[in-house]
């Protein structure tokens, strides 16, 4: 499979997050977003963690994974098939 940069770049590519993938991906990225200022970590470790979680669940929000894309995988079945 090659994989096309532009699209990588863009999010041009189609879905390939499922809806169970979707759901654990908002709730593991809301938690991952708050877990660093609800335990009190130091100022830096808060913030990586809420742009790590951010970005979690950006790819729920959105349904597309650039590492799904570029490994060739896919959660969603809208395609019919897993490419795995």
């Amino acid at each position: 499979m090659s994989v096309d940069l532009s699209k990588l770049v863009t999010l041009r590519f189609e879905k390939n997050v499922g809806t169970p993938d979707r759901v654990f991906r908002l709730l593991s990225g809301a938690a991952l977003t708050g877990v660093g200022w609800y335990f009190g970590w130091p100022m830096w470790a808060a913030l990586i963690t809420t742009v790590l979680g951010v970005m979690w669940m950006a790819t729920g929000v959105l349904s597309k994974c650039s590492i799904y894309y570029l490994l060739g995988y896919s959660t969603c079945p809208l395609s019919g098939e897993r490419r795995a």
